[in-house]
């Protein structure tokens, strides 16, 4: 990228020639003079989209949470394959009635019809009522109910089963029994329900918020309006290439649906407004609206491409994960962030030129209208006078008013250095203080995380008016909270494990209800255990481990195989997946990172310091997390789920790198014009530290709306996030990085001469050649 030395606007505009940087400034010329066939190809887009999302969102599975390869899913197909009945997930089905007992005839005609009604089904491969368990509310009955298929074929049966078995059951005792369904499906079904509900009402608060930060910010309702559309056509986009990918036959599930919905408006508008500021500030250096996007594209658009590229490398590293659910939202995130690159590349130039006239404040636009109408060699040099010229009064007291300082006389004689230029210059006199006290506190925020608890929790709050959650009251009640299935396979022809010993010792233990041992007469016994402790309480998930290494070595004979399995036991393995590829993955992120970022900026300091910077604002906002879950449970949870810290940490450097590279482009691009480390780092601060605030506002609210959800994990994920980039956003952004560069100097742009050698293009050599 070859630069030429400053305009008079302190402006540094790309010479003819410029290598990469020409051929964007040429995807942002083609896109401007072409503005109403991109925008017609855009439009088209969308509108496809938006028929494809309805289908989307009714086709759309709750997440997917067995991991692959796990023993508790190798048990489930052996249960699937070995017992038929049993089917390749077992739910449990409650009887309960406020009236009648167990012994009624109404109640056991009720019992009788509905098992009946069930196994009339074809998804269902056969129902076993359980025996009555002492302390039981005799009120109450419970079977096993076997339902086979994948995941998306027992959901799609649940509400089918739910449906004929209470009809059945209400016929036979005059609507006094009811019937509820409790399982794996069944949670996550409630999920789906719940997750979508809460989606919508955060996209539909997030929309006039984020609206209405742009309005303050712009100060133009065309320019506000101009970047919500665009990134609403992000969002409708994503989500009509995932519906698409649907009907080719590609599960969606609804947390896949969340990420590209948020993560998809998100970048949308950052990217939109980033590059309208850059638009913005061409115009009123006097460029015609085409060369004013065209300058855009080359400079802000180009940015946020390579910012797109940060966000879906850091996202893919999710894919070591072996469980579908994380994956795609790990390719959710990467689509989201590629249509968002595109559309700032292609779409956002068009839209820009097309509703040029709405886009400038009153008195820019007059001024940019009139240097636009005059000749080629005008508009190659700006039309703008110095800040001590007489004209320009009125844009000091305008840019005054946007940033929000004093006017007193000595503000209007230092003209645009004012506000964030007076900010930058303190900083630059005070690097080591300000360094000091951001350092200090983002690590009194981050403190706290040292006691971060992990975990799974029901959530039962959000599901205590649900047909699920009155089910696994009744459950619960009686202490029949859960169940768990011990898979013992054997050679076919062979006797039944004798599983008399095992089952012997599962009796003796407080936590167990019942137990039997039943085999398929082939090649497979399985040990049948009722636990009395709750689902997601850590009693459950120790008594399976405890099965598994100290029972079974113990009562079975050497050598057995034993595969225990249950929702307990899959949503265990998924806690223990993501906690033990959370290491990786924060591995994966920060090399990929250092790379991206070394290859972007050309530097070996820059990197380092960006990743640090940005791993300190994810533990900060994880501690103050964690502050959060100690002193407002009834809010957040008392724990962690244990899903976010790889979601969070994984989206929040994704996007903490697009503000990183916003402002290391632009003092880059001042120092290798003028060879002055702490003039560029003035210089880059006061260019975009008003863009990055808005965007980062911009984000904030739109993952911030997430804390209206009703389930914890949503909450969590959208607190994390959004005091993460308030923090790298301000903290970071705004101070800690320009001090830490004002003292490192000249060192920032080091790097070795084989790594120069390595990538071409070195910013010493351009600026050489400039």
């Amino acid at each position: 990228m070859t630069l030429s030395p400053r305009t008079s606007t302190g402006e540094l505009r790309p010479l003819p020639g410029g290598g990469r940087r020409s051929l964007w400034r040429r995807l942002g010329d083609l896109a401007a003079r072409r503005h109403r066939a991109v925008l017609a190809a855009w439009l088209a887009v969308a509108a496809l989209s938006a028929i494809l999302i309805p289908g989307l969102v009714e086709r759309a599975i709750a997440p997917v949470v067995r991991v692959e390869g796990s023993t508790s899913l190798a048990g489930a197909r052996l249960v699937e394959q070995g017992f038929p009945q049993l089917g390749a997930e077992q739910l449990m089905m409650i009887f309960a009635s406020a009236t009648l007992s167990d012994a009624d005839e109404p109640y056991q005609r009720a019992l009788h019809d509905a098992v009946r009604a069930a196994t009339a089904l074809p998804q269902v491969g056969g129902v076993q009522l359980l025996p009555v368990l002492p302390g039981q509310d005799r009120r109450h009955a419970y079977a096993i109910v076997g339902v086979n298929g994948d995941q998306r074929a027992r959901q799609a049966a649940l509400p089918v089963l739910l449906s004929a078995t209470k009809q059945a059951a209400g016929r036979a005792s005059g609507s006094r029994v009811d019937v509820h369904l409790v399982g794996e499906s069944a949670l996550l079904a409630e999920e789906k329900r719940t997750d979508l509900a809460d989606l919508r009402r955060a996209e539909l608060l997030a929309v006039p918020l984020s609206l209405l930060v742009l309005l303050v910010g712009l100060r133009s309702v065309g320019a506000a309006l101009a970047v919500m559309g665009v990134a609403g056509v992000v969002t409708v986009t994503t989500l009509g290439v995932l519906g698409l990918a649907s009907l080719l036959g590609t599960s969606a599930d609804t947390f896949m649906l969340a990420v590209a919905a948020t993560v998809g408006l998100a970048l949308g508008l950052d990217y939109a407004l980033l590059t309208l500021f850059r638009y913005r500030h061409s115009r009123t250096a006097g460029h015609a609206p085409h060369q004013a996007a065209a300058i855009a594209v080359s400079t802000a658009g180009r940015t946020a491409t390579w910012c797109a590229v940060g966000v879906a490398l850091t996202a893919t590293t999710l894919l070591v994960v072996r469980t579908p659910m994380i994956r795609a939202m790990g390719a959710a995130a990467s689509l989201s962030a590629v249509v968002a690159a595109a559309a700032a590349v292609t779409l956002l130039p068009a839209v820009l030129v097309a509703a040029d006239r709405w886009l400038l404040r009153r008195g820019s636009h007059t001024r940019a209208r009139r240097a636009g109408g005059a000749g080629p060699e005008s508009r190659a040099q700006p039309q703008v006078r110095r800040a001590g010229g007489a004209g320009s009064g009125s844009c000091i007291r305008r840019w005054v008013r946007i940033v929000g300082w004093g006017r007193g006389s000595r503000g209007r004689r230092r003209g645009r250095r004012d506000g964030w230029g007076w900010w930058a210059r303190h900083l630059m006199r005070h690097p080591v203080a300000y360094t000091l006290a951001c350092a200090g506190v983002l690590l009194i925020a981050a403190a706290p995380v040292t006691e971060l608890r992990l975990g799974f929790d029901l959530d039962r709050d959000s599901i205590a008016g649900t047909d699920f959650g009155r089910g696994l009251a009744y459950m619960e009640a009686d202490q029949i909270s859960s169940a768990l299935g011990v898979v013992l396979p054997h050679p076919a022809g062979t006797p039944p494990v004798d599983t008399a010993a095992l089952v012997a010792t599962l009796e003796r233990d407080a936590k167990v209800a019942f137990t039997t041992s039943v085999d398929n007469g082939r090649d497979l016994t399985i040990v049948v255990v009722i636990i009395r402790t709750h689902l997601d309480e850590p009693a459950t998930t120790a008594l399976a481990r405890q099965i598994t290494r100290q029972f079974v070595p113990a009562t079975l004979p050497p050598g057995q195989e034993a595969l225990v399995t249950g929702p307990n036991v899959i949503f265990s393995d998924l806690m223990d997946e993501t906690t033990a590829q959370l290491s990786t993955v924060v591995l994966l992120v920060l090399g990929c990172s250092m790379v991206f970022l070394l290859v972007t900026f050309r530097s070996i300091l820059l990197p380092i310091k960006a990743v640090l910077m940005n791993l300190l604002a994810v533990t900060a906002a994880f501690g103050l997390l964690t502050l959060a879950t100690r002193h407002l449970p009834h809010l957040v949870g008392s724990q962690v789920n244990t899903l976010i810290p790889l979601l969070a940490f994984t989206l929040v450097f994704g996007l903490s790198i697009d503000y990183e590279i916003f402002l290391i482009h632009r003092i880059g691009e001042h120092y290798h014009a003028i060879g002055d480390n702490t003039a560029a780092v003035v210089h880059g601060l006061r260019h975009t530290a008003r863009p990055i605030t808005m965007a980062a506002a911009v984000m904030v609210v739109t993952f911030a709306a997430l804390l209206t959800a009703h389930r914890y994990h949503l909450v969590q994920l959208g607190l994390a996030v959004a005091v993460a980039i308030t923090l790298d956003a301000t903290v970071i952004r705004l101070a800690l990085v320009p001090a830490l560069m004002r003292i490192l100097g000249t060192r920032n742009w080091w790097l070795p001469p084989p790594l120069a050698r390595l990538l071409k293009g070195h910013p010493s050599s351009r600026r050489r050649a400039a």
